[in-house]
């Protein structure tokens, strides 16, 4: 687990997992949000870090269903050698506060950034439930360098699923053998209130098979992870997310003239 020291004495900081899909369209940006939530509910504090540059999703999530002890960081990230001095940037300004970094990213980033050696722990790929969903988290596993299972630090979840079939759900990846962590049903959509709700009025919840696909794959990733509170440092979110690289920067610059 990642540390820093402070006068010799280790301060535990925060876990990361990112969610990922290789192709837009699982719902992934909305189902990192009600995670996020699930683990705020399961009692640990949430950076939720938004590296897609497609920023309105999350944004309006947020804006609906705003939650003690989860907040949204939307950093710019220029390239993909960025990632690992922002998730260290990220970990050494909210230790003690935080106890997870959940970081919603496409594929091809993780990919190129190294992310397994680059500071994230753990790697949700959403995917399909078909042969070729299942193809494609493997050979994202294998790009990411990840080891075999059961030592690896890839895990897979179906979208666009529907409740019965969930119960067929296979333990693992048919190829590589990735862990199969769970699903959520086919209209995720209904998740953002983006056809449910009438016009004007304000966003519907989701519905509660959803939720309840959501909420298991939360306990799943505390057990896997493992993720757990960290102890020492104050006991709630910062009011704002850490500054980005380029905000250190001007404030330096700033201090400096």
């Amino acid at each position: 687990m990642a540390s820093m020291s402070i006068s010799n004495e280790p301060v535990e900081t925060a876990r990361c997992v990112a969610v990922a899909q290789e192709h837009r369209g699982h719902g992934a940006s909305t189902a990192a949000y009600y995670l996020a939530r699930v683990l705020v509910s399961e009692g640990l504090r949430v950076l939720l870090v938004d590296l897609t540059g497609r920023r309105q999703r999350l944004h309006t999530l947020i804006a609906h269903g705003p939650m003690k002890n989860l907040v949204l960081w939307s950093p710019p990230i220029a390239r993909p050698t960025d990632l690992g001095p922002l998730l260290t940037q990220a970990r050494r300004e909210t230790a003690g506060k935080v106890d997870v970094l959940l970081v919603d990213a496409d594929a091809a980033l993780l990919e190129r950034a190294d992310a397994l050696n680059a500071g994230v722990d753990y790697v949700v790929v959403v995917t399909e439930s078909s042969e070729g969903g299942q193809a494609a988290a493997d050979r994202i596993a294998e790009r990411l360098r990840d080891e075999l299972p059961p030592l690896g630090h890839v895990g897979v979840v179906f979208s666009r699923m529907d409740a019965p079939l969930a119960e067929d759900l296979p333990e693992k990846t048919d190829r590589r053998g990735l862990p199969v962590l769970g699903y959520y049903p086919a209209d995720y959509l209904l998740a953002a209130g983006d056809d449910y709700s009438l016009k004007g009025s304000e966003p519907s919840w989701p519905h509660d098979t959803y939720l309840y696909a959501l909420l298991r794959l939360g306990r799943s990733l505390i057990r896997l992870v493992p993720l757990h509170r960290v102890t020492l440092g104050m006991s709630h979110l910062p009011d704002h997310p850490p500054p980005t690289l380029d905000e250190r920067h001007d404030d330096e610059a700033r201090r400096m003239a």
